[in-house]
């Protein structure tokens, strides 16, 4: 019996190359993927043409399987469907492979970029080139992370900042920024921080929630702490820029655990509060 029951079919990225009129093709890391998912003649998928705008889901049957790639027939196409907020996650990056989980869990999430922070906590101490290397690394994480989510979009791992670089783009007390859009450079060196800045604390005397702070805005920038969370003075130098002090409740959560804790509290908070009230 052909297993066409599957609830939703397993999602590739491709490139433009990989699909024709009636057919789409998967080979390299994408054919390794469907294996381990042992899809068969007959059975469904979905593809994503990578830098395809706008952005189509393509749905498929499976009419053979080698070596060296799976053909597919194409059944269906539609639109990806973008979601309706932007959430931009700044984590300081984190010692060993913990940086890792915060690339996949956010993905899975829904977040819409991620940006390597370097705090002045920040343990590992990596040079440019191991930085790039990194990066690359973490690029094609988000990317398996989305296929494995079924996420149309795969979320842009972006040039790692410094902390204190990063505030010289935000401006004080303001939400800027326009809802999906890539980051930019202000007077030609500062990164443009877009939607309202949020910044994670650990202070008892902080009790904003992150609901109280991202109000009815669909664009979030949420910064999170390496381990011992951002020094004093990174921490004053936010608070003049303008970023908001929020609380991620009464425990001390690890700092993956944080990233992980803000992107699902924000996107349920957009997606179910009241910036869906109109």
């Amino acid at each position: 019996m052909s297993d066409l029951s599957r609830n939703t079919p397993p999602q590739f990225f491709v490139e433009p190359g990989a699909v024709s009129a009636s057919r789409v093709y998967l080979s390299g890391d994408s054919l390794k993927h469907a294996t381990s998912q042992r899809l068969r003649p007959g059975e469904l998928f979905r593809v994503v043409v990578e830098t395809g705008e706008p952005a189509e889901v393509i749905e498929a049957e499976v009419i053979e399987v080698t070596r060296r790639r799976l053909a597919g027939r194409i059944c269906n196409t539609y639109p990806a469907e973008k979601p309706p907020y932007a959430l931009h996650l700044y984590p300081a990056i984190l010692k060993g492979d913990k940086f890792d989980l915060v690339v996949r869990g956010a993905t899975e999430l829904g977040v819409t970029s991620i940006t390597p922070v370097i705090a002045a906590r920040t343990i590992p101490r990596l040079d440019e080139n191991k930085l790039a290397i990194r990066r690359a690394r973490w690029q094609k994480l988000a990317r398996a992370a989305a296929e494995q989510s079924s996420r149309p979009f795969i979320p842009e791992i972006r040039q790692p900042m410094r902390f204190t670089d990063l505030l010289a783009g935000v401006t004080a007390g303001l939400p800027t920024g326009v809802p999906g859009e890539n980051p930019r450079t202000v007077s030609g060196t500062r990164p443009h921080v877009a939607g309202v800045p949020v910044l994670a604390v650990e202070k008892r005397e902080i009790t904003k929630s992150v609901a109280e702070a991202v109000g009815p805005a669909r664009e979030v920038s949420m910064f999170i702490g390496p381990e011992g969370g951002f020094d004093s003075g990174e921490v004053e130098l936010a608070f003049e820029k303008g970023l908001q002090p929020v609380t991620l409740g009464p425990y001390i959560l690890k700092a993956e655990t944080a990233s992980l804790a803000a992107c699902a509290i924000v996107i349920d908070h957009i997606l179910h509060g009241p910036a869906v009230k109109m």
